[in-house]
């Protein structure tokens, strides 16, 4: 039995790669249960139950962890928030013909500050236990430290997953995200302490809407604009049906996942500011209310996941960059010159599916938290209207990972020449 698993180990290069992405898997997963010693396991990190529990809810994609200090309790957070920051130096032409080794060690030094920051946050109301003798603050910078460690163990896992695994951060994200909508489901059930009969009936009503979300979103992720394009010197029988696809949601579920991880960074701003000012009620006040269980913070983070779609669906869809490789290519689009017709064409393209992209994403995750709100309903109904959003990032990552299984097998549909 060992040598046939060890035979086809060897010959099929799926296995081989599914074989790493769940020992990577395991290792995250013990490494969130990995206390921190210089905070007490049953210790809240951050002001009271119901506070951290949304907070983790609405960091889940990152991994971050707000009920119990563990070595990844940062989860991926600083790595994305750094890729947010990256994008943008590129998009503004910040950066230049940087070589790799500089591109590197700037990405480096960016996590680094991030993280630290991030550590500096989530330690703020920690109670520490006082070992060894050593002071309040020597425990908190040991904390950090570890903390700040565990972030870079994690990325280097998400790389190895990359090269030899599937998914690469995608898969840290994933069992992020199914955990917390597994939790959120059965801490919803179970706070309302449904009757056996009402728990089978909202049990139907969840499973019937979920399905219509799953079956929408993998329609939305499927779906694609054409624009037919000719080839110059070709003239093959397949010439014809030459296209540019254009995503109907270009910028996917990177709103959501990447809206999520920029709310979770003011708070711990705000904490670093008021300590440089204490007492200052401006600081206070945004501290308060900038969470997405208040309007104003709701407000801020559906303006954010309209910016992020409009930013995302051009920076996946350049009109310049592919009007300028199709110009290199010889390909063009009938009835519009080369050059600047062309790209202000791609531009409407882009720009009319990026808006409809843009009202998808407010509806499926910042409406159902805007109702939940001016209804009045708790901290934990926020959680449910969350379970939206991850559900579509879930079957949106899940999606990507299938067509990264079938481009590896895409070699099994060809015929041997010889």
């Amino acid at each position: 039995m060992l040598r046939k698993l060890q035979k086809y180990w060897k010959k099929s290069i799926i296995f081989q790669r599914f074989t790493w992405m769940i020992g990577i898997v395991f290792i995250y997963m013990l490494g969130r249960q990995i206390p921190i010693p210089t905070v007490g396991v049953d210790k809240v990190v951050v002001g009271n139950a119901s506070d951290s529990q949304l907070l983790e809810n609405f960091g889940a994609i990152t991994g971050i962890q707000f009920s119990n200090m563990t070595l990844f309790s940062l989860g991926i957070g600083p790595t994305m928030t750094m890729m947010i920051l990256w994008r943008f130096l590129i998009t503004f032409k910040l950066i230049g013909s940087w070589t790799s080794n500089k591109v590197n060690r700037l990405q480096f030094l960016l996590t680094l500050a991030i993280a630290l920051l991030q550590s500096f946050g989530i330690t703020n109301d920690s109670k520490f236990l006082l070992i060894f003798g050593y002071s309040h603050s020597t425990l908190r910078i040991i904390t950090i430290i570890l903390l700040t460690t565990g972030t870079f163990i994690l990325n280097w896992l998400c790389k190895i997953n990359s090269e030899r695994g599937i998914g690469g951060m995608t898969v840290v994200i994933l069992v992020n995200m199914i955990l917390t909508f597994q939790s959120n489901i059965i801490r919803y059930f179970s706070v309302q302490q449904f009757k056996f009969s009402s728990l089978i009936q909202y049990g139907l009503v969840f499973f019937v809407a979920l399905s219509i979300l799953i079956w929408f979103n993998i329609l939305l992720y499927k779906g694609e604009y054409r624009i037919p394009i000719q080839r110059v010197g070709l003239n093959t029988p397949y010439h014809a049906s030459s296209y540019l696809p254009i995503r109907v949601t270009p910028a996917g579920a990177m709103p959501f996942m990447y809206g999520m991880t920029l709310m979770m960074l003011p708070p711990y701003i705000f904490v670093v500011l008021l300590h440089i000012f204490p007492g200052n009620q401006i600081l206070e006040y945004l501290s308060v209310h900038i969470g997405l269980s208040q309007l104003p913070g709701v407000i801020c983070y559906i303006f954010l996941l309209y910016f992020l779609s409009i930013g995302f669906a051009y920076y996946n869809y350049d009109p310049y960059e592919i009007s300028k490789n199709m110009r290199n290519n010889g390909d063009y689009i009938s009835g519009k010159k080369p050059g600047e017709e062309t790209i202000k064409y791609i531009q409407y393209v882009v720009n009319s599916f990026a808006q409809f992209g843009a009202f998808t994403v407010i509806i499926f995750g910042g409406l159902p938290m805007l109702a939940v709100l001016l209804q009045g309903q708790g901290k934990n109904s926020v959680s449910i209207a969350l379970l939206i959003s991850n559900a579509y990032i879930i079957v949106s990552l899940l999606l990507g990972v299938i067509e990264q299984v079938d481009t590896m097998n895409s070699w099994k549909k060809y015929k041997n020449l010889i």
